[in-house]
This record gives structure tokens, C-alpha cells and sequence, in this order.
């Protein structure tokens, strides 16, 4: 091939590249002003003023709030609006298109609107917080199809029914918190759910069901959980049998205030990392476990109120 040729082919393949890099950049584009027509206030002025092709037509340009971009520039990979007081009703189907999209967080502000079972596509997202909004319905079942998924925050929200099953999907979550909402399902089923989690927050909802599942059932959550709460719920029937109670050996936080769990208290003793303690207001009798008195113990909050308990 003579050097003419060679230039050629090389010029073609340059033009072509960098057709590629703009057709990407110009679809991430449309996906974000698709978004931003969803954001109806912006108190701070910080994202309907950047988010402005004709000042800054690349996103990646790092003028758009809270976008953020991979090492080449080319691809958005992070959108993060949190605490801005923005408010709304967002449509989330039109962030689909944004492949590489990694993390979401739209955390305090007063954002509405439904998660669309098509937000389940995003097979990139990794962490996702849209906590303290104003968000409602139901959380749709494909959000158990988010595999990349370590970090799930819909707390503080408006969201409703059952929670859908399939959480053994997310083999990579770490943090799991739906507190705030009006949730409900079976604690049993989830316990046997839940895997490599170490934070779950079920608190404020409708769970309903018995913690007490058995070794077999929460060995995959007892192993790797630092802190659980399930307060303020409808849970019912025993507490933690006691050879259950010990595979939570990283458990650091237990709060199970406020609900009906019955039954006698086992030994704590092989918690050593256990600080906070919560299970005021159940239906718990009998004696104290001595454990929790002991010397060595860790415990630096303990509440044992409204129950049944006797002896010293």
C-alpha cells in the first residue's frame, strides 16, 4: 500500500472514531435535556443554567452540574443532583439511553414521580440513592435486574405495596435501606433473600412476619450483616433462636423497637461487636441475658423498654 493509501485508510478511521466519540456524546445529551425537562424548580440556579447546550454543548465539559464523565470524556457516567431543592416529576426512562451510566443519586430534594420498570435496563448502574423525595408507587420487579447493583437508597419516599421478590439477584448489594415508605412483605422471605448485605433499614414500613427463620434462612445475611433495622413494623412470633443469633458475629446495630416479637432472649454472648441494642415496646419476657451486663461487652445504647422482663 503506498503512502497515499495508508493516509487515506488512517484519515478514514480518525473521521470515523471521532464520529463514533460525537454520536455518543450527542445521544448522552439528549437523554440529560430529556431528564431536565422533568425538573420544574431549581432554587439554587444550578442545574437549569448549566444544563445548557448552547453555552456548554458537551456534558462532559464538567460546566453541567453534577455530571461527571469517564477518563475519556466521551460517556456520562455519574449524575448526582443531591440536597440542591430541586423539585419536579421525573420521568426515569429518560435516563436508559445513558449506557455507562453508573451512579444515580438524587437524594433530598422534592422530586416526584414512579420508578418505570424500563429503569430496570440499566444493567450499569451501581449505586442508585433517590431518598428523601417525594417518589410513589410501587418499586417495580425489574428493579431486581439492576446486577451491578451495591448500593439501593429509596428511603424517605412515598413508595407502596409489596416489595418485589428477587432480591438474591443482587449478589453485589451492600446497602439496602427503604425505610420511610409504605412497604410491606414478608421479613422471613426477604431474610432468605438478602445476601452479602452489611446495612438493612426496614424501618417505617409494613413488614410483617417472624424473624425467627432458622439457621438454613438467614445464614447468607447473618454473615456479612453490621446493621440491621427492622423497627417499626408489624413483625410478629419469636425472637432470634439462639444458634441463629450467633452467626451474626459482625452485627454492630439491632433495632427491632416497635413491633410485636414475643418469646424469651438468648444469650448475647457471641455478638462481640454488637453497640446498639433496640427492642423497646415488643411483647419479650423473662430474664435479662447477663451477657449484655458483662464487663467486656460493647454495647453503648441498650433499650429493653415497654416489654415483660423480670428478675434483677
Amino acid at each position: 500500500m503506498g503512502c497515499f493509501g495508508f493516509c487515506a485508510v488512517s484519515c478514514f478511521l480518525l473521521i470515523l472514531l471521532l464520529h463514533c466519540s460525537l454520536s455518543t456524546s450527542d445521544s448522552d445529551v439528549t437523554y440529560l435535556l430529556e431528564f431536565k425537562k422533568g425538573v420544574l424548580v431549581d432554587p439554587l440556579g444550578k442545574v437549569l443554567s448549566s444544563w445548557d447546550p448552547s453555552e456548554a454543548p458537551n456534558p462532559c465539559s464538567g460546566s453541567w452540574e453534577g455530571v461527571l464523565c469517564d477518563g475519556n470524556r466521551e460517556h456520562v457516567v455519574s449524575v448526582a443532583l443531591d440536597g440542591l431543592g430541586l423539585a419536579g416529576e421525573l420521568k426515569f426512562h429518560t435516563l436508559t439511553g445513558l449506557s455507562m451510566l453508573r451512579n444515580l443519586t438524587l437524594s433530598g430534594n422534592n422530586f416526584t414521580g414512579r420508578i418505570e420498570p424500563t429503569f430496570g435496563s440499566m444493567a450499569s448502574i451501581q449505586y442508585l440513592d433517590l431518598s428523601d423525595n417525594s417518589f410513589y408507587g410501587p418499586v417495580p420487579g425489574k428493579l431486581n435486574g439492576l446486577y451491578s447493583l451495591n448500593y439501593l437508597n429509596l428511603s424517605m419516599n412515598g413508595f407502596s405495596g409489596g416489595y418485589p421478590d428477587g432480591l438474591n439477584n443482587l449478589q453485589q448489594l451492600k446497602v439496602f435501606d427503604v425505610h420511610g415508605n409504605d412497604l410491606w412483605g414478608d421479613v422471613g422471605v426477604l431474610f432468605q433473600q438478602l445476601r452479602n448485605v452489611e446495612h438493612i433499614d426496614l424501618s417505617s414500613n409494613r413488614f410483617f412476619g417472624s424473624i425467627n427463620v432458622g439457621i438454613s434462612n438467614a445464614s447468607s445475611l447473618a454473615n456479612t450483616a453490621k446493621y440491621l433495622n427492622l423497627s417499626h413494623n408489624n413483625l410478629n412470633g419469636g425472637f432470634f433462636d439462639g444458634e441463629t443469633l450467633q452467626m451474626f458475629t459482625n452485627l454492630e446495630v439491632l433495632d427491632l423497637g416497635n413491633n410485636s416479637i414475643t418469646g424469651q432472649l438468648p444469650s448475647f454472648s457471641s455478638l462481640p461487636n454488637l453497640k446498639i441494642l433496640r427492642l423497646g415496646n415488643n411483647l419479650l419476657f423473662g430474664s435479662m441475658p447477663e451477657a449484655l451486663f458483662e464487663t467486656g461487652s460493647q454495647l453503648q445504647e441498650l433499650d429493653l423498654s415497654g416489654n415483660g422482663f423480670t428478675g434483677n
